[in-house]
């Protein structure tokens, strides 16, 4: 029990770490305070540098991978692994050092999934997303990749634990999503603006406006260096 709790503890604090966050502060820059203002690798290609994204989205995906396989290495349970690889997420999402805010959890997902579903699960992530990217639709590809994990765990035959931790990764960046900028600027009413951030992965429609405004909602904050 006591390792199963310290192995837990363990990813979470992982996960933890703000990498594009402090990307972000090695350029002088608050992440959260432009572009789509979360703290994930995308908006570090928008926002601070587009030569800090490889780094930053490779150890977000190590992020996810690592504190699984430290349940592996402790002998843990598949059970317990799915439990180490949420709590990095969880603490991705909803960072304790950012006053709860994160990212998507795209980054630590994917590593999830190459821990516990190579074979099934992230093939089926990786081309769902990848299509979406070339149909310029990449919040629509990565939310129906979300959606394929658990769907192509179940048909590959994975252990029950895997395949439910496959949906609660897909429940969980799907609930960053909806509860993303709260409260919503005041020129952005609901319910339309669950329903974009839920498919758009923002407040509106239009993407450019979106990633270009000041998150105050003057539209004129300026961009971060390169």
């Amino acid at each position: 029990m006591l390792t199963a709790i310290a192995t837990i503890a363990a990813s979470y604090a992982i996960g933890s770490v703000p990498v594009a966050w402090l990307a972000g502060r090695l350029r002088g820059v608050d992440i959260r305070e432009y572009g789509s203002g979360n703290t994930g690798a995308s908006n570090v290609w928008q926002s601070v540098s587009k030569a800090l994204v490889v780094p930053v989205g490779l150890t977000q995906i190590g992020q996810g991978l690592a504190g699984i396989m430290i349940a592996k290495a402790a002998g843990a349970e598949t059970g317990e692994q799915v439990a180490c690889g949420l709590a990095a997420i969880v603490a991705h999402n909803w960072n304790p050092w950012l006053r709860l805010q994160g990212g998507r959890g795209v980054g630590p997902a994917i590593g999830f999934l190459l821990a516990l579903a190579p074979f099934y699960a992230l093939p089926a992530f990786i081309v769902v997303g990848v299509l979406g990217v070339l149909v310029r639709a990449t919040p629509q590809g990565v939310g129906l990749a979300q959606l394929a994990a658990p769907a192509a765990a179940d048909a590959g035959g994975a252990d029950a634990a895997v395949v439910a931790g496959c949906g609660a990764v897909a429940a969980l960046v799907l609930l960053t999503r909806l509860l993303a900028n709260e409260p919503p600027e005041p020129q952005y009413a609901r319910p339309g603006v669950w329903w974009n951030r839920l498919i758009y992965d923002r407040d509106i429609r239009d993407r450019e406006a979106w990633v270009r405004r000041g998150l105050t909602g003057d539209g004129a904050a300026p961009h971060a260096p390169r």
